[in-house]
């Protein structure tokens, strides 16, 4: 693809619902707006507008939902956006802070690059490492930026350092001296986190590796500035927009501690996976039913509606899911929730909005919006 058709992927993503988030993490589709709550903070994002847009209104209404929560809240406006825009954010009491290049790389063939059995010199993936992940931690963290997303707030956001985040390390004599990191926030997207170093050497080994291993051939995005952009463009990126962020802190006091968090399979999902499978004699089967063992005092549904002739139409039955679902829990809730393992095996997509969803492994997640 062009870097054009890239960057138009790119706006065609703005303000559309994720298809993942952490655990914790509310997200709701407030018209052209995404808001994500992460209890202690807040971020908005929008689509590009449409003539006429009442900006006003816009921020307005969404100002008064991080308000409600007590979440400071960043918005991030882009220099082709509606100027409109930014003097409405101006006016209701958003201040102004950095401005960033934006910048594009696209992959490379991939072939990722030959680590070795025990690296001392050179850029390396860290998790050849192990042994200094503490290091890396430590040098990452205290690097003093700026980061598109520093490291402590991107983990402590809902993302995994053991899986979800791309590390690479700059060893010398056997030591981290250097951190840089990546995530895939944004599908088709790996964005670029940052780098402890701005050394152009530093930042084109990252890159380079990132841009040959990057999940499936996934372009690079990264918002910098100053010294750590030119580095960025000597590696071979493309500048493609700028951005500004604008900040408000609503009045009171935030919330100190983030709901988010990253479930993982060995300390999270497995324990309260085998539990489950303990506790309700669940076995997973397309031959073998009943599967689970109900519970005293169980409320069933037979999603099995779906498929045969019944009195009750799966409308109907949806309403009730729905409306029951919507009583046990709070909005942005999530809910998890098991079905016939034949559905998966199948792989047919739920029917209604109200389904509850969930894949062999327990880890895909609805959320209750209404």
């Amino acid at each position: 693809m062009e870097m054009g058709e890239w960057w138009a992927m790119h706006e065609g993503l703005r303000g559309r619902m994720p298809e993942w988030q952490p655990v914790g993490v509310v997200v709701e589709a407030d018209g052209p707006v995404v808001r994500r709550h992460y209890g202690t903070h807040g971020t908005a994002e929008h689509a590009p507008l449409g003539p006429g847009t009442d900006a006003a209104a816009l921020v307005r209404r969404r100002q008064e939902a991080f308000a409600v929560r007590g979440e400071p809240v960043e918005w991030k406006v882009y220099g082709h956006d509606s100027p409109d825009l930014a003097r409405q954010l101006t006016a209701a009491g958003f201040t102004p802070g950095w401005e960033r290049s934006v910048l594009i790389a696209a992959p490379l063939p991939r072939e990722q690059p030959a680590d070795a059995p025990e690296p001392r010199e050179g850029v390396h993936d860290r998790y050849r490492v192990r042994d200094q992940a503490e290091r890396a931690w430590e040098i990452a963290v205290g690097s003093p930026g700026p980061h598109a997303a520093p490291y402590a707030e991107m983990i402590a956001d809902g993302y995994s350092d053991e899986g979800d985040v791309l590390v690479e390390v700059l060893l010398e004599n056997g030591a981290v001296t250097e951190v840089a990191w990546a995530h895939g926030d944004e599908i088709p997207f790996t964005h670029i986190g940052g780098f402890t170093s701005d050394d152009p050497g530093f930042v084109r080994a990252c890159t380079d590796r990132w841009c040959q291993s990057a999940w499936l051939g996934h372009p690079l995005l990264a918002e910098a500035e100053e010294s750590l952009r030119e580095s960025l463009l000597e590696a071979g990126f493309t500048e493609v927009a700028t951005v500004r962020s604008y900040h408000w802190i609503p009045p009171g006091s935030p919330e100190t501690t983030r709901p988010a968090q990253f479930l993982d399979r060995l300390h999270d999902d497995g324990p309260l996976w085998d539990r489950f499978c303990a506790e309700f004699d669940f076995k997973p089967s397309t031959a073998h039913r009943p599967a689970i063992t109900d519970p005293p005092s169980s409320a069933v549904w037979d999603l099995h509606s779906h498929h045969r002739l019944v009195p009750d139409p799966p409308e109907r039955l949806d309403a009730i899911v729905r409306r029951g679902l919507l009583t046990a829990t709070e909005p942005g809730e999530f809910v998890a929730g098991v079905v016939a393992a034949a559905r998966e095996r199948s792989g047919r997509q739920p029917e209604a909005e109200s389904e509850v969803r969930a894949w062999a492994d327990a880890r895909a997640w609805t959320t209750v919006t209404d």
